[in-house]
C-alpha cells in the first residue's frame, strides 16, 4: 500500500537521518544526508502548521546526525591543532613550502589521528 507524498517524505526523513548518524565519520556526506532529512521533515507538513510524529522523529534524528558530525570534525581539528609538534610542522611548511616540510607536517598529523 502506497502512502501519501507527505508520509513518504516523513519516512524518507527518518531513514536519511538514521543514515547520517551511521555515516557521521564521512563528514560532508553525513551533513548532506542530515540536511536533506531536516528539509524533508519540514516539507512533509505541506500546508498544515503541525508536523506529523514521523516528521518530528526525522527532524530530530537528522539534527542529531548533523550535530554529531560537526562535533566529531571539531574534536578532530582540536586534537590535531592542540599538539605542539603539529603546529610547529604547519609553521615550518608555511614558511618554507618545501616538500620535506609538507611530509613532516603530514607525518605529524597522521601520528595524532592514528
Amino acid at each position: 500500500m502506497e502512502g501519501s507524498p507527505r508520509r513518504r517524505m516523513a519516512s524518507m526523513s527518518v531513514w536519511l537521518g538514521i543514515t547520517s548518524i551511521l555515516f557521521y565519520s564521512t563528514g560532508v556526506i553525513a551533513i548532506i544526508l542530515g540536511g536533506i532529512a531536516i528539509i524533508l521533515a519540514f516539507l512533509s507538513r505541506g500546508n498544515t502548521k503541525k508536523l506529523s510524529r514521523q516528521a518530528i522523529i526525522g527532524l530530530i534524528i537528522g539534527t542529531i546526525g548533523v550535530t554529531v558530525t560537526y562535533v566529531t570534525i571539531g574534536l578532530i581539528f582540536y586534537k590535531i591543532l592542540s599538539d605542539p609538534s603539529v603546529v610547529s610542522a604547519i609553521r615550518e611548511y608555511a614558511q618554507t613550502g618545501s616538500i620535506d616540510a609538507y611530509n613532516n607536517m603530514e607525518n605529524a598529523i597522521y601520528s595524532i589521528v592514528r
